[in-house]
């Protein structure tokens, strides 16, 4: 797979993780001093595993690039 086809495989995912991390980080911030229901902090809980695991294969992903095309961070248009 060339680069271009990885980072079409790539991006998709980062760009999911970075939306829940900021999703969960809003609602921690909107939470403020309120207290969390069983219901509210259950629902956190799996957003936050849901972020966890989405980052784990986010940096699999990178890692996996790192060893199949060496210099591919530098290449990035970001």
């Amino acid at each position: 797979m060339d680069f271009v086809g990885l980072i079409a495989v790539i991006a998709p995912f980062a760009l999911v993780a970075w939306i829940v991390k900021l999703r969960h980080d809003r609602t921690i911030r909107a939470i403020g001093a309120q207290g969390l229901g069983v219901e509210d902090q259950r629902v956190l809980q799996d957003m936050n595993e849901i972020a966890r695991r989405m980052e784990q294969r986010v940096e699999n992903l990178e890692r996996i690039l790192d060893t199949e095309l060496a210099g591919w961070r530098s290449r990035m248009p970001l």
